[in-house]
C-alpha cells in the first residue's frame, strides 16, 4: 500500500507555524517561509494577517506526536 506522506518542513518552517498559531498577526516570518507554507496549503492572508488552515493545525499536531513518540 502506497503511502502519501505530508512535505518536509524545515526548523523554522515548523517554528513559524506554531508562531502563527499563538500569534496570528505576526510579521517577523520570512516572506519565502510564508510563501511555502501558503503553497503548501497550511495557512493563508485573511484581512492582512496570516492565519492557519486546518490543514496547518493538523499538521502541528502531527508534528507534535511524531516528538512526544520519538526516545
Amino acid at each position: 500500500m502506497d503511502q502519501i506522506l505530508p512535505p518536509k518542513l524545515s526548523d523554522l518552517e515548523l517554528e513559524a507555524l506554531r508562531q502563527i498559531k499563538t500569534h496570528p498577526a505576526t510579521r517577523r516570518i520570512p516572506s519565502r517561509i510564508q510563501s511555502r507554507l501558503g503553497d503548501l496549503g497550511y495557512t493563508r492572508e485573511v484581512l492582512g494577517g496570516i492565519v492557519l488552515t486546518d490543514d496547518g493545525l493538523q499538521r502541528i499536531a502531527m508534528d507534535g506526536s511524531d516528538r512526544r513518540q520519538a526516545p
